[in-house]
């Protein structure tokens, strides 16, 4: 989240801060021994992915995008893995530009269980729009569920209350629903594996003009932009010819991502042309679409 967007009534604080990860290694070195709810026994500590299921938990606004760009889902599984998007914002200023995630392995039985409350919540039909009265300005919820090859986008609102009695297709079903994805640990804890730092293949990017400080005498730092394309170059417009977007892989990644990390959200880039921007930076998660 930047600096502008932490000034906004969101009712869920996202992507802002410093993430302590623990890192928990098991290992069963006794004959017969078996792994722990949620865990597997291949060499990444993930489980071997079920077939045909991904899922991913998300809120979209109609606002600008240098406001929304940094909102991960709040929940994505996908190959087995569950990644948790509901970091606490923390209280510096200015926070760092980059936070790091980490994901749980998910037991067969834990997608299984899911897949079931959708079902019974009746959410897998042919009904997708569970928004009942929509407000201007609100903040609206996203599940896309692929179950069994088959691709359910399922929209309602956020904020409802979500009753376990409510009738299958209702939005009080899918505010139950969204209720229980928004807080898997409690509900599915005991098929969850421990928590492993995610090394991100794709990040995604935001140019902007130079963010300014809102706590007076803090000055923006400074650092070299490293790539070696120009911003004028890089990516593609997004709302402003002073604002561009890319999604950054590879080589690029190596290069660019341990800048970042480095970076708090007022640092400003320079590139070989001399000119200064402001980034936004964020994990890419697994099966989400490109946001530029």
């Amino acid at each position: 989240m930047n600096a502008s967007a932490a000034h906004l009534p969101l009712p869920v604080a996202r992507f802002a801060g410093a993430l302590a990860l623990s890192f928990l290694v098991a290992a069963c070195t006794a004959a017969g021994a078996t792994n722990p709810p949620g865990a597997s026994s291949s060499p990444d500590g993930s489980n071997p992915p079920v077939s045909g299921f991904y899922l991913r938990a998300s809120q979209s606004q109609a606002l600008a995008p240098q406001y929304t760009f940094g909102w991960l889902p709040e929940a994505t599984i996908a190959d087995g893995r569950f990644y948790d998007g509901m970091i606490a914002v923390p209280t510096i200023y200015p926070g760092p530009l980059y936070v790091g995630l980490s994901y749980q392995p998910i037991s067969s039985k834990g997608i299984d269980e899911i897949v079931a409350e959708a079902r019974s919540d009746g959410l897998l039909g042919t009904k997708t729009d569970f928004v009942e009265k929509p407000l201007p300005g609100s903040i609206t919820c996203h599940v896309q569920l692929i179950v069994d090859g088959v691709t359910h986008d399922l929209t309602g609102q956020c904020g409802s209350t979500g009753a376990q009695n409510a009738a299958p297709g209702s939005s009080g079903a899918f505010a139950a629903f969204w209720n229980k994805l928004t807080s898997l640990s409690a509900w599915l804890g005991l098929e969850l594996g421990p928590s492993v730092a995610y090394v991100p293949s794709k990040l995604a990017v935001l140019v902007t003009t130079p963010t300014e400080s809102q706590a007076g005498p803090i000055a923006p730092s400074q650092k070299p932009w490293p790539l070696a394309t120009s911003f004028a170059s890089f990516g593609s417009p997004m709302g402003s010819a002073d604002t561009r977007c890319a999604v950054v892989s590879g080589a690029d990644l190596a290069t660019l991502l341990p800048a970042v990390q480095a970076a708090n959200q007022l640092t400003r880039f320079v590139d070989s042309q001399a000119v200064e921007k402001s980034l936004q930076a964020r994990v890419l998660l697994p099966g989400e679409p490109d946001p530029c």
